[in-house]
């Protein structure tokens, strides 16, 4: 399970602990009071549902005012399902559920080079406490003594209304990585101007690819943040593709070199690629120096666990070539299809490239095993 499942499991939690939490006190309390029986259910859970629907709009629709103020152009706005894209400079509309996010998404693309998310992460929050502050004090004015029974039912449903959207907040603003981009990670990177630049180029890139256009001119970052890292590797792919090895190690060297930038699983993918292009490339015996020099027990159990296609091929490559395991070698190919599917969609075809090259040079050196 990664690191992100887990942490999205207790923010899961999290959001139902509070749900739990004021929905067996404070709502709990305000309902009771009002006397009217199965009316209360039916009212709170049409605002339960109306409350979702309009936060989620909300969200959204604060990501594109703040994405418009920030100088970017809004490629797709969905909203639970409802998507409206652009497709060759015309809106478009259609349903999908395939948003990066808890109920919805807003995708941006930049228009002008020095275009800023600021906007886009802190409308959507700043509205969040705009609808909290209103709610808190709705519901405070229905619990004064000698409150009117209409007011005690405002009082009673904006603690409904503060219960759901606080739920939603402690997903979409907390700073970690979650199972989806949330606005709280978002800040996390974008306090670092490098982050900012690689940010947009990112979205330079996706949008590129949503119109089908050739990728070019794609910026390497010399400052070098776990997150800059990321977008510099689309030039390394790019080289692997060429079959530049050459131009790709020089590049992952940049990034090797300052390891205190990154994080450790970057880093140690890093390391995958370059052992990857030094036992593909040089002879054994110079890839078997460096691996026994360089490479350290922590790094080659990374590599060894790790359910990536970076990690995987280097790790047919050192099972085949240097330990010349061929246990393990079928037991890197088995895990195959789970590394593939979390790779990204524009690397799988170079993926599946790279891996029957390191499988093909196994293979060659060892035309007695049998490997499937």
């Amino acid at each position: 399970m990664k690191s992100e499942d887990v942490t999205s499991f207790i923010v899961y939690i999290l959001m139902l602990g509070l749900a739990l939490a004021l929905g067996l006190t404070i709502v709990k309390d305000a309902v009771s009071t009002l006397q009217i029986g199965g009316i209360s259910f039916l009212v709170i859970s049409v605002t339960i549902i109306v409350t979702i629907i309009l936060n989620s709009a909300g969200l959204e629709l604060f990501h594109a005012l703040g994405g418009k103020v920030g100088g970017y152009m809004i490629a797709s706005l969905n909203i639970l399902g409802f998507c409206w894209y652009k497709d060759s400079g015309k809106t478009k509309f259609k349903f999908s559920f395939d948003f990066d996010g808890l109920t919805g998404e807003t995708i941006l693309a930049p228009k002008k080079e020095n275009a800023k998310p600021t906007a886009y992460v802190w409308f959507p929050f700043l509205a969040f406490l705009i609808e909290l502050v209103t709610s808190i004090v709705l519901y405070s004015m229905g619990s004064l003594k000698g409150a009117s029974e209409t007011m005690q039912w405002v009082a009673a449903l904006a603690i409904v209304v503060v219960t759901i959207s606080s739920m939603m907040a402690i997903y979409n603003f907390i700073p970690l990585k979650l199972d989806s981009t949330t606005d709280g990670y978002r800040l996390t990177l974008i306090t670092k101007p490098a982050n900012v630049a690689a940010y947009n180029e990112l979205m330079r890139i996706q949008e590129l690819q949503r119109e089908g256009k050739e990728i070019t001119n794609v910026k390497y970052f010399d400052e070098v943040t776990n997150f800059t890292a990321q977008i510099n590797l689309i030039s390394v792919y790019d080289h692997l593709s060429k079959n530049e090895f050459d131009k790709a190690l020089k590049l992952i060297d940049k990034m090797v070199d300052v390891p205190d930038k990154i994080s450790k699983s970057t880093l140690y993918r890093l390391i995958a690629q370059k052992l990857y292009i030094k036992i593909l490339t040089l002879p054994l015996s110079e890839a078997e120096k460096y691996y026994d020099a360089e490479v350290g027990d922590d790094i080659r159990r990374f590599i060894s666990n790790d359910l990536s296609m970076e990690s995987l091929r280097a790790y047919i490559l050192i099972a085949g070539m240097l330990d010349r395991s061929q246990g393990e070698v079928q037991f890197a190919m088995s895990r195959k299809v789970k590394a593939m599917k979390r790779t990204t969609e524009t690397r799988a075809k170079i993926e599946e490239k790279l891996y029957d090259s390191a499988l093909a040079l196994v293979k060659q050196a060892h035309k007695d095993w049998e490997l499937q």
